[in-house]
């Protein structure tokens, strides 16, 4: 069974007619009444009652037809998305995310994509799942969102938002009194951290903030995540400081408020992919990305050149 066939069946059925259905597939009379006896011969049982004045469906050929149309709307389907999924409009695309993204770039996002990628399948992983730089070097990943400044060897990167670094207290705290926190208060306060390797970026902001400042840092216990630091600081085993997107997830009992000093400390989202990555339909997510953060002239395209290059 061929899908010509079915092509033709669905062509009589629709006619109920041998000669006006062969002028519509352009086709003789006779090679169509050979296709149709082939395609019976192949199902087993009689689709068509015919005679010389006469074509009907049996309850056996409404059956099939029903069936047939639903095959050939896939296919047809599956042809479409695959020249959509050539230019960038369809398909899967594996994406590696974080808490920061999920607030700041992807209500943003979302919308645009369901607009003008309608039939793209985003498949979203969490960076604790998926490492991102790993995931975008072997292919797991084909774009991440991560925590900036970023500069590694083989991929391009585009920064897209800078956040402040605040300070997460309990509501109880003395400190929350304050309208800013001054550095200096934190001095030998119970903070809670973060190791470097699970976040760079920030462990090195904060650092360096203490540095600065000349304070030291009383770590009294760490969290390898922004709902841990939450859940810790809820309980009151200290203070935490953390990119200002941490305004959307607080829990009861954890406030914010923001540093006194200048400059305040920020650290930023990026977006990067795999250099050399032609996909279309990177390009058309990464198109919408740009939209999504809303002002162009912000997004600076920062791309990092191996060494060798």
């Amino acid at each position: 069974m061929e899908l010509r066939h079915l092509r033709y069946f669905v062509a009589v059925a629709d006619e109920l007619n041998f000669t006006r259905a062969a002028i519509r597939l352009h086709t003789s009379q006779p090679s169509l009444s050979q296709q149709i006896r082939q395609l019976e011969t192949e199902v087993g049982v009689a689709l068509l009652n015919r005679s010389r004045h006469h074509v009907a469906l049996t309850d056996a050929g409404r059956v099939f037809l029903r069936d047939t149309k639903d095959i050939l709307g896939r296919i047809d389907h599956a042809g479409r998305l695959a020249k959509q999924a050539a230019t960038g409009r369809a398909g899967d695309l594996s994406v590696g995310t974080f808490p920061a993204a999920d607030v700041r770039i992807f209500p943003a996002l979302r919308p645009l994509v369901a607009t003008h990628l309608p039939n793209v399948h985003l498949i979203l992983h969490s960076k604790y799942a998926v490492e991102p730089v790993m995931g975008l070097q072997t292919g797991a990943l084909e774009v991440a969102f991560m925590r900036g400044p970023l500069d590694v060897d083989g991929l391009d990167v585009i920064e897209l938002a800078r956040e402040r670094i605040v300070v997460v207290l309990p509501a109880h705290h003395p400190l929350t009194r304050r309208t800013r926190i001054p550095i200096d208060v934190l001095h030998d306060l119970p903070c809670i951290t973060i190791e470097r390797a699970l976040a760079p970026a920030l462990h090195d902001a904060i650092a360096a903030l203490y540095r600065k400042a000349r304070i030291r840092m009383q770590a009294v216990s760490s969290a390898d995540n922004v709902l841990g630091h939450l859940q810790l600081v809820q309980e009151g085993l200290g203070f935490a400081l953390l990119p200002d997107s941490v305004n959307a997830l607080l829990p009861p009992g954890v406030v914010v408020k923001p540093l006194a000093c200048d400059p305040v400390p920020e650290v930023s989202i990026v977006v990067a992919w795999k250099r050399g990555n032609g996909s279309p339909l990177v390009r058309a997510f990464l198109d919408l990305v740009r939209q999504a953060v809303s002002r162009p002239k912000d997004v600076r395209r920062l791309t990092r050149r191996s060494k060798k290059s």
